[in-house]
């Protein structure tokens, strides 16, 4: 079966060697990514309840293997930062449906 893909555009397109970048396409990661790599959030105890916090190191490394188009690096390295929250947001995005609430 196909994994799901997800194109974002962009706001400030980036120039690549092949002409300009005007959206990134996220591919749904592979099981093995999430045995790997584990969850992109954590649900942790705060004042008056629970909290969902980012892990920052593990949404870039997700975001490094679901990056099909352009080069993930190219991407990463040029992006504005509201396109790189978009980014960011589209890749949490495959997680939505599995994170559940405490």
């Amino acid at each position: 079966m196909a994994r799901e893909r997800k194109t974002i555009p962009l706001k400030r397109p980036i120039d690549g060697p092949k002409g300009r970048i005007a959206a990134v396409v996220l591919q749904e990661p592979a099981s093995a990514d999430y045995w790997i790599l584990g969850d992109p959030r954590t649900w942790v105890k705060a004042k008056g309840g629970m909290a969902l916090v980012d892990n920052d190191e593990v949404i870039r490394a997700y975001t490094e293997r679901m990056i099909v188009e352009p080069d993930p690096l190219l991407a990463m390295n040029n992006l504005s930062i509201l396109d790189a929250m978009a980014v960011k947001n589209g890749v949490l995005s495959f997680f939505e449906d599995a994170t559940p609430t405490p």
